[in-house]
């Protein structure tokens, strides 16, 4: 306990709050966030979850839009690190990236905790 205390401070000391707070605004207004924040994209990533890899084709059939939509929405996502995409033959199949999505999220919760120990010195 002491020991995570000594770091709150230290963070507190030498991060000022508006740079602390300009950096949660900057990484919370991400092309990640961007792509998470349209409900096509979010059955997208529904539907990779329950189907795992797939090609636009397949995606496309369980949603309402046109596939030229569908695929600007993938190229989007992948952009953003949600997706990666592999080209076999004529098709381009499309996966979740857990290991980059896991890594923007964990990222994401490390820097709303170090916001939190300035803006909020006694949460930690």
């Amino acid at each position: 306990m002491r020991v995570h205390y000594c770091i709150c401070m230290i963070i507190t000391e030498n991060i000022s709050k508006g740079q602390v707070a300009e950096e949660l605004v900057e990484l919370l207004d991400s092309r990640f966030f961007k792509s998470l924040s349209e409900p096509v994209r979010v059955q997208i990533l529904k539907f990779l979850l329950l189907n795992g890899r797939s090609d636009i084709a397949a995606i496309a059939e369980s949603l309402p839009q046109d596939r030229s939509v569908i695929s600007r929405h993938l190229h989007l996502m992948q952009d953003a690190g949600i997706l990666t995409g592999e080209k076999v033959s004529r098709h381009m199949y499309y996966s979740i990236d857990a290991s980059e999505f896991l890594e923007k999220v964990e990222g994401i919760a490390g820097k709303v905790r170090s916001c939190m120990t300035v803006c909020c010195p006694g949460c930690c």
